[in-house]
This record gives structure tokens, C-alpha cells and sequence, in this order.
């Protein structure tokens, strides 16, 4: 739990309350709490399991008592239980017809309420109404609690520290273990519930490329129930559910399957090489030379360690929310490479994150550092045997040398190469190798960005598409990637059409982050696809092309209408997002757009994107004297902060990041086989003439080298093996409330209601709050009224070394020897999240003994 700032405390602190809470109309209510247990010793210190539940430890068996100190029952249905105004864990409701006799107490236990009370920073105990009505609370300091010593109120205000803890009963009792819980339920604002219907020109991305040009999705709690073309099948009942007109193209959402997310807040950084030996293309030979560079640790290492930290800025859960939405304002709603230890306060929120639990499943696996000759992967052998390993995240052949090929033959030998294999990079990999993953039907990660930036070519991706190696394109990561498979799309169509030879249609190319990107995750029946069934995470980009697979590929930032996560509208226009999320979403940067990051029931829910943004900036800054006044106590602070941060906080769009163009324009080895000033050129600047097109002619458009393809749409949209029996359609947990808010509802006396006639567009229709998303592509053509278009070459001066340096030591990407001790004590670094289960477990760690005896 993050460590928190506490008030002013003395040694004994005040118990605070408030004026009494009227019962009945000649007494009022005393309801207190009467008893919290902060440290739980666990079963290997003799601890007791005082819930009864197995787990012995803080982690389950914290409690908060209430006790009715009063002499008349009280109705306390409802009422709000938590620990941080604001902040901490998230509240939790007593539940309905929960009545306190007079003198009787409740018990709410951690595993009964996710409730963690913080040893730490100081915590509080806050009991109130089910009308937010304050009705006691208990606050304790940091670092004060003793083992298995609950704190009890004493009546001249204070708090002692009892002999033993005494759930359910006074404090002189006696009491024996398991005791009765009272369980405390926490608000699910972040899952969505409801049902409404979406239309627009919706892409399946089904194997049959089936296009709805008129088409119609109905999501209820969070699923894909339907999809149709033109007039709703006559079976469905759809009264009273909300409609919302995008005008826009509607896709599955995109998956990241390749990203570094915790250093995501670092802009890119413009790296040119330092050895003395350098490729043909100017570039490192492998992924072991560049993390030596001697700027790495100050443009990439240091900034995330600073602000991730807890002894430094400790602004994790903001900077990992900050960059999830960045990839969710590119329509991503899936990404690969969270921390291996997420906290719930962002991985249960936002985008998906693929390691994650996610769709009732935990079977990924991810390994980024070498593979060493001698690396066995038994749970890998056995998950894929029992048909249990979903995916297999592997950073593999990174570079352009030999023994970057020679690590897939380490694969082979060891029997790893299976077919859940996902296997990242394979820049060195030649058409044999390939042809082996095609064999078994394992998928390729393609990063051609990064690539590029770094050794000056990319993956042999013609070679795996001839040996028929599932596809799947990412980013990499900000440093040296784009900020999304939006924008790393147009890297890929540019090296195709400029190096390949155009050998990849539009179509081929978007199911490289969307339905290949399914298939290598074994994720095929929740996402990737839009089909009934399926999750509801969705893609909404205004229409400016006939084709709708060059459509995405040519969309830029503002193109992003709207994003869906389980179906939840997490940021999008502001039209729509008022329609379907009322008030409940933030202004987020330029050309009115929407966002909304706040759920009360998860951690640190309640943090404003406007807070999580202000505060991020002035941290990224790294400016000496904010740095020392927040953590100038630290050891080895000069060192630490000395040289460190280049460029502030990474920006969320592309489209007004001139750093990342000059970057571009002037890397070496990105424009030894390519002319990267394109990208501007032909994507970017494009942009700001693009206009809307009509949908209703479609005759000009045909699939280029589709085998099938509808454009007009069938209502036929096959059921390719989708789980309709999925019980997680709350799972990964997306920041909405319930669908019912806004938009158009069909009622028997609606025109447009005539045969569910849900393919109304706007035309003739009778509905006054229709959203007319046609004002939603308007600000595209503003563009350059509000962005400095950067297209000069930015020449950046490395310092170089005589000599390579002795990587013999540098086994793991991300581990810098330099900052290993300061990161290992945060546990924020990104490592293999290949462990058994047993290793997945909480583990309770001993607080410090007591300081001394009770207080007198």
C-alpha cells in the first residue's frame, strides 16, 4: 500500500466523532468503533487465523469492530466503511438488513472488505451513513502499531494499545478463534452495467472481413450481445435502451502486445550509437550494447525509478494511470508489459493488462531477459502440454548479430518452442526460423520503430508471413517507440510500402493489432473480434476513407471518437461521452475531448486526471530544488538526481509531440534505410485536410486483396467460437458507471422504433438529444491552428567511448548495475512473471517488534 502522510499525531491519539445520529425520537444512536487490529502476526509467528479462513496474517485478518454502545437497535444498512477519506482502499457498504442490537458488536475483517489498514503511513478507521453522514473514526500514526495489539478507545479520548485482540467482544474478554465476519461490499463503478446500442460502420474483423456500413452493437454488462446491419432482427427487445450515433467507424479494440509501460512517462529518446564497432546501419548490433549508452540511465532508468519510488516522488499509481491512458487515447484497450507486480489501484482500471487476470484466467506467462543456454521452462513445457499456457511473452533474437539469431537455437534445443509462443522482436531471426514458429503456429511481435531507432533495420517480417507465423504489431515502449499500435501502424505501412514492396493489404495490416494480436494471446473468443459474445472493447474512429482498413491506418490522435473498455466509454468526444457518462469525465487536452480515470471502488480512485497530469509534470520536470524538498533525505541523493530527465513528462498525443518528429528526422540509423521525415509527411500533416466521407456510397471502395468481404454487411456475423458463458464480464474492471445515461431511447412511440429500426442515422429522426457525431470530426480540420508542425532534422550529439564495454555482466534488460540496489528496494522493475502460483502468493512481512511497553 502506498505510504501515506500523516496528520499531526501524538503518542495517544484523539478518537474522532460526531454529534450523535438520531434513531428514534427520544434517544439517539451510539455507534463507535470500538476496536482495530493493524498488525496480524502471521502462522509462522504464532499469529491466529481469527476469521477462520486459512490465512493467517494481516492480509486477512486486520479488523475494524463496531459496537452499538447504546441501548436501542440500530439500522446500520448500508453505512460506509473506509479508511482514507479520499484515498487508500477503496470504501465498502455494510450490507441490507443489517441490524445492531444494543451492545452488540460487528466484526469486518481485510478479507471481507479489502480494507488494508497501512502500518506504514499512518491509517484511520472511518465509519459513516449510508448518506455520507460521519459517524466515528479512528486514526492511528505511521510505524505505531504493536504485533496482535489492537488499539481500543478509551473514554478520555485516547487510544491504548490492548493485551490481545478481542474481535466481537469487550475488551476483558476471553475469545477464541474463528470468528464471524461481517462482510463489506465494495462499489463496482468500474464495472459496467446496463445495456445500449452503438451504430456506425462497424469492422468485425471476423474471418469472413464482414463490414456493417449500417451497422448496430448492443452491449449489455460490459458484453457483445449483438450485432446487426440495418434493421435490428425482429427478436430482440430493445425498449427503453439507449442509442448512440457515432457517424464514426467502430473497430475492436487495439491490443499492445509488446510494451514496457512503468517507463512510458519518459519521452522518446534520441539515441545515437556509442560504440566503436557500430552495425551497417550505424546501429547497435544487440539489445545488450544500448542499455550502456552513458545517457540510458539518465534519459530512461532514473526518471522512472524517481517517479515510480517510494522514498522519491511515489507517484506510481498516478504515472501508471497517466500511461495506460495513453495508449487508451489511441484506441488501445489491451496492453502487454505492466509492472509483474500490478497494484489493483491502476491494473483493475483502464486499459486491460494482458498479464493480468483477465476473461477468469491467469495463464501468461512473460520473460524479458536472456534466455540462458541452460534455461529448463517447466511451466512453460507443462502449461502448453495440459493446454493451460495461454501465451508465452518471450524478447528473443533483439538485434542484428549472430548470437542474437543463436539465442532461438537455445529455444529449440531446450523444447520451448511451442505454439503459445509469442515471441518478441526476432529482429535477427532469418526464414528458417521462421519457418520452425510457422510449424508449430507460434506468433511474432513486430516493433518496427524501435527497431529501427536502435540498429537501423527491422524484423525479416516478409519471410514470416511466407512461412505463415501469425503477426501481431506494438510499439515497444516511449524511449524508443511510438505511444501506440495506432501510431506504430503507420511505421509498419511505411516500411512496406517503401522496403517491401507493399506485400501487406490495409486489412492484414489492422488484424496486426487486433485479430492476429487475439490469436497469439488466446484470447480469440473475448477480444480482437466484434461479435456477440465478446467483450466490449471497441475503437471508435471518425470516418475518412471508404476503406475502412486505411481509414484506421490513417487516422491520428483526434480521429479517436470514442474508447470502450468492457464496455465502459473511458475517453472519447465530448458529445458522446456526455451522452453515455453524463458529468462523470474530465476536459483531456485538445479539440474537446473526454476522459475519466475516478472509480470509487478501487484504490486511489478518486485521483483526478487533472491531478494525476499536474502532478506528474512538476515531478517529471526533476527540478533540483522540488527534488530536494521531497526527498533530499535519501542516501546517495546527489548521484541519484544528478543529470537526470530530458524533455518532462512524455505527451499522450503524438500529433503534438514535436520531439518525437525530430527524433525521428534525425537518428542515424532510423534513416539508413528509410526516410523517416515520411511519417510526418504522409500521416501527420496529411491530417489536417482529411474530411469526412460519405458512408452511404460505397461503391467505390473494394477489400484490396481481401478473399471476402462485405460492404454492405451481412446480418449473418458467425459465432466463431465465442464464450457466451463467460462469468467475467466484470472482469479486468474499467472506470463506467451503468450504460443508461444519454443517448437516444426507442420507446413505442418513436419513429424510429418502427420494426427496431436501429439503422436510423440521424435522419428524420424525432429523438431531441441525438448525438450528432458529425461535429466530432470537425476539429480535425483545425488541426494546425493549434500545433507547431516540427519537421527540421534535430542533430543530437552523443558522447562516445574508445571501446565497447564489458557486457559479460549484463544478463537482464531493464537491470541497471548502477541503480540495481535503490530499484530493488521499490519492487517496480519489470521481470519475468514466469513463477508457480506459490510464488504468486501474499506474503505477510513482519512489522518492527514493539518499542516498548503500553502507555501508561
Amino acid at each position: 500500500m502506498t505510504p501515506r502522510l500523516p496528520a499531526a499525531f501524538l503518542v495517544l491519539l484523539m478518537v474522532l466523532s460526531t454529534a450523535p445520529l438520531v434513531a428514534s425520537a427520544d434517544e439517539t444512536p451510539d455507534v463507535r468503533i470500538s476496536e482495530v487490529l493493524v498488525s496480524a502476526s502471521s502462522e509462522d509467528y504464532d499469529g491466529v487465523d481469527w476469521n477462520g479462513d486459512g490465512y493467517t496474517g494481516s492480509s486477512s485478518d486486520q479488523f475494524i469492530e463496531i459496537w452499538n454502545a447504546g441501548s436501542t437497535p440500530v439500522d446500520v444498512s448500508d453505512w460506509w466503511l473506509d479508511d482514507e477519506e479520499g484515498g487508500g482502499s477503496p470504501p465498502c457498504r455494510l450490507p441490507w438488513d443489517t441490524v445492531l442490537e444494543p451492545n452488540a458488536r460487528i466484526v469486518v475483517f481485510r478479507a471481507d472488505s479489502g480494507i488494508e489498514l497501512d502500518y506504514y503511513g499512518g491509517d484511520s478507521a472511518i465509519l459513516r451513513t449510508a448518506e455520507g453522514v460521519l459517524v466515528d473514526s479512528m486514526s492511528w500514526p505511521d510505524k505505531d502499531s504493536w504485533w496482535d495489539r489492537p488499539y481500543i478507545p478509551l473514554d478520555n479520548g485516547s487510544l491504548w494499545k490492548d493485551d490481545a485482540p478481542t474481535p466481537g467482544s469487550h475488551e476483558n474478554a476471553t475469545v477464541t478463534a474463528p470468528i464471524a465476519g461481517l462482510r463489506c461490499y465494495t462499489a463496482l463503478d468500474h464495472i459496467h452495467s446496463g445495456a445500449y446500442v452503438l451504430t456506425g460502420r462497424v469492422v468485425t474483423m471476423d474471418d469472413a472481413g464482414t463490414v456493417h456500413n449500417d451497422g448496430s452493437i448492443l452491449i449489455e454488462d460490459g458484453m457483445i450481445v449483438e450485432v446487426w446491419n440495418g434493421d435490428a432482427p425482429s427478436d430482440l427487445t430493445l425498449e427503453g435502451v439507449p442509442v448512440h450515433h457515432t457517424d464514426a467507424t467502430i473497430y475492436p479494440g487495439l491490443l499492445d502486445l509488446h510494451n514496457h509501460l512503468h517507463y512510458n512517462t519518459a519521452p522518446v529518446w534520441p539515441v545515437e550509437n556509442h560504440m566503436s564497432s557500430p552495425n551497417e546501419w550505424g546501429g547497435y548490433q544487440n539489445r545488450y550494447q544500448w542499455k550502456n549508452h552513458p545517457d540510458y540511465s539518465d534519459f530512461v532508468t532514473k526518471p522512472k525509478m524517481l517517479l515510480h519510488g517510494g522514498p522519491y516522488f511515489n507517484l506510481e499509481f498516478a504515472a501508471m494511470k497517466y500511461v495506460e491512458a495513453k495508449v487508451i487515447v489511441g484506441g488501445t484497450t489491451a496492453s502487454q508489459g505492466a509492472p509483474s507486480n500490478p497494484d489493483d489501484a491502476y491494473a483493475s482500471v483502464l486499459a486491460r493488462n494482458i498479464e493480468d487476470w483477465n476473461f477468469g484466467r491467469d495463464e501468461i506467462h512473460t520473460k524479458v531477459t536472456e534466455l540462458e543456454s541452460d534455461y529448463i521452462g517447466n511451466h512453460i513445457k507443462t502449461g502448453n502440454a495440459s493446454q493451460e499456457l495461454d501465451a508465452w511473452f518471450l524478447h528473443l533474437g533483439e538485434g542484428v548479430d549472430e548470437s542474437s539469431r543463436a539465442e532461438f537455437d537455445i529455444l529449440v534445443a531446450n523444447d520451448l518452442l511451442v505454439g503459445e509462443l509469442v515471441l518478441i522482436h526476432g529482429t535477427a531471426l532469418t526464414a528458417t526460423e521462421f519457418q520452425k514458429m510457422g510449424e508449430v503456429g507460434a506468433s511474432l511481435v513486430w516493433s518496427p520503430l524501435s527497431n529501427l531507432l536502435l540498429y537501423g533495420d527491422t524484423t525479416d517480417v516478409a519471410a514470416a508471413k511466407a512461412a505463415g507465423v501469425n503477426i501481431a504489431l506494438a510499439p515497444d515502449w516511449s524511449p524508443s517507440g511510438s505511444k501506440s499500435p495506432l501510431h506504430e501502424l503507420k511505421i509498419a505501412d511505411l516500411w512496406d510500402d517503401e522496403i517491401l514492396g507493399d506485400i501487406f493489404t490495409d486489412e492484414e495490416m489492422v488484424r496486426m493489432v487486433t485479430s492476429n494480436a487475439a490469436d497469439a494471446t488466446n484470447w480469440q473468443d473475448h477480444v480482437g473480434r466484434i461479435a456477440p459474445g465478446m467483450a466490449a472493447d471497441l475503437a471508435v474512429i471518425d470516418s475518412h476513407d471508404l476503406d475502412p482498413y486505411r481509414n484506421l491506418i490513417d487516422a491520428v490522435d483526434p480521429d479517436v471518437r470514442l474508447t470502450v473498455i468492457g464496455g465502459m466509454a473511458l475517453y472519447g468526444d465530448a458529445d458522446l461521452m456526455q451522452a453515455m457518462r453524463g458529468d462523470d469525465h474530465e476536459a483531456a487536452g485538445m479539440f474537446d475531448k473526454r476522459i475519466d480515470v475516478t472509480a470509487s471502488g478501487v484504490e486511489d480512485g478518486l485521483r483526478s486526471w487533472a491531478s494525476i497530469v499536474e502532478n506528474l509534470t512538476e515531478a517529471a520536470a526533476f527540478d533540483p530544488a522540488v527534488m530536494e524538498a521531497t526527498f533530499g533525505e535519501v542516501d546517495g541523493f546527489d548521484s541519484l538526481t544528478a543529470g537526470v530527465g530530458h524533455g518532462g513528462l512524455d505527451p499522450w498525443w503524438t500529433y503534438e509531440d514535436p520531439q518525437y518528429f525530430q527524433t525521428l528526422n534525425g537518428s542515424t540509423s532510423g534513416n539508413a534505410q528509410i526516410d523517416l521525415s515520411l511519417v510526418w509527411d504522409r500521416y501527420y500533416d496529411r491530417a489536417a485536410t482529411m474530411t469526412s466521407v460519405d458512408l452511404g456510397n460505397t461503391s467505390t471502395w473494394e477489400a484490396k486483396g481481401a478473399s471476402s468481404s462485405s460492404s454492405g454487411g451481412t446480418d449473418t456475423t458467425p459465432d466463431d467460437g465465442t464464450n457466451q458463458d463467460d462469468d467475467t464480464t466484470s472482469d479486468d474492471g474499467t472506470n463506467l458507471d451503468d450504460g443508461n445515461q444519454g443517448g437516444d431511447t426507442i420507446t413505442p412511440d418513436d419513429p424510429c422504433a418502427d420494426g427496431l429500426g436501429l439503422g436510423c442515422d440521424g435522419t428524420g429522426s424525432t429523438n431531441d438529444d441525438e448525438v450528432a457525431s458529425g461535429e466530432g470530426g470537425a476539429p480535425i480540420g483545425l488541426l494546425g491552428l493549434g500545433v507547431l508542425v516540427v519537421v527540421g532534422v534535430a542533430v543530437f550529439v552523443m558522447r562516445r567511448r574508445e571501446d565497447e564495454i564489458d557486457l559479460t555482466a549484463q544478463d537482464a534488460l531493464f537491470d541497471e548495475d548502477d541503480l540495481e540496489e535503490a530499484e530493488a528496494a521499490e519492487e517496480i522493475e519489470e521481470v519475468d512473471t514466469d513463477q508457480t502460483d506459490a510464488e504468486k502468493e501474499v506474503v505477510d512481512i513482519p512489522a518492527p517488534p514493539p518499542p516498548g511497553g503500553p502507555p501508561e
